[in-house]
């Protein structure tokens, strides 16, 4: 067998560290989480809903698909702890961004 002269093997990471590094070098900011923007325990779609409303992007896909005029972050807080989480997990699926942070596109 034959190998071409140019040929340049595949480099190996053998720590955690190492393979984050890689991650980030190829453009995929997840820090190897996966989220989901659905989960079925209320507490989880909750605490879920309250990382969406800490990211601006997700915020204004809120506004968009609720009609809102204004969201901050205090706002959002309040309706998703009152018991609406599924306004922001609405706009999370929208916004849905695997190699993003929090996996959110925009954030």
């Amino acid at each position: 067998m034959m190998r071409k002269a140019n040929a340049v093997p595949e480099q190996k990471s053998y720590s955690s560290n190492a393979r984050n590094f890689d991650r980030l070098s190829s453009g995929d900011s997840s820090g190897g989480s996966v989220y989901n923007n659905s989960p079925s325990p209320a507490a989880a779609a909750r605490r879920r809903a309250m990382v969406g409303c800490k990211t601006e992007s997700s915020r204004r896909e809120a506004m968009k698909i609720e009609g809102l005029r204004g969201l901050n972050e205090r706002e959002c807080n309040l309706r998703v702890m009152d018991g609406d989480a599924e306004f922001m997990l609405k706009a999370l699926r929208e916004l849905d961004c695997p190699t993003c942070p929090y996996g959110i596109k925009g954030a």
